[in-house]
C-alpha cells in the first residue's frame, strides 16, 4: 500500500512497530490533500524565488538561545516572504472554526519566535500561516511587527 511505503522512514523518526501502518496512512492522506489543494500546491511549487523546508535555526528569542526547525519558508516573486507551519491535525465534531480559532491562539506564539529568528538572519517583512492539509485550511496568523 502507499502507506507502507513511509514505513522506513518513519522507522528512522523513531516511530515505533505498531503505529507505523497508521502514521504511514495518515502522511499519506496529507501528502494527497496538499496536492488537491491549490493553496498546497503553491506551498509546494516551484514559483518562488527561494524556499526552505524543515529549515534550522537557532538564536537568541526572549533571553535565551532556542532551536527550532522552520516547517517552510518561501521567498515569492515580489519579494514577499512567508513562514509556514503544517499541521496534520484532524478534526471531529460541528465547530471547525472555534477549533481553528483555537489553533491559531495555540501555535502564534510558536510562529513569532520562528518570526523573530528569521528577521535576525534577515529583517524584512515577513508573514506566517497555519496549513492544515487534511482539513483543506490555510490560516494566515497576524505577527508582531518587531521581534519579541
Amino acid at each position: 500500500t502507499a502507506a507502507a511505503d513511509y514505513s522506513g522512514w518513519l522507522a528512522e523518526l523513531g516511530v515505533a512497530a505498531a503505529e507505523r501502518a497508521a502514521a504511514g496512512a495518515r502522511v499519506h492522506d496529507a501528502l494527497t490533500a496538499t496536492l488537491r489543494d491549490a493553496r498546497g500546491r503553491w506551498l509546494l511549487g516551484r514559483e518562488h524565488r527561494a524556499t526552505h523546508s524543515e529549515w534550522r535555526l537557532t538564536g537568541r528569542h526572549a533571553g535565551r538561545v532556542v532551536n527550532v526547525i522552520i516547517d517552510r519558508l518561501l521567498l515569492e516573486p515580489d519579494g514577499q516572504r512567508w513562514i509556514v507551519d503544517y499541521k496534520t491535525s484532524s478534526h471531529e465534531g460541528g465547530d471547525l472554526a472555534r477549533f481553528l480559532a483555537d489553533e491559531e491562539t495555540r501555535y502564534r506564539p510558536q510562529l513569532q519566535r520562528y518570526a523573530a529568528l528569521v528577521r535576525a538572519e534577515s529583517p524584512g517583512p515577513l508573514r506566517a500561516a497555519l496549513y492544515f492539509p487534511l482539513l483543506g485550511e490555510f490560516r494566515e496568523i497576524a505577527l508582531a511587527a518587531t521581534p519579541t
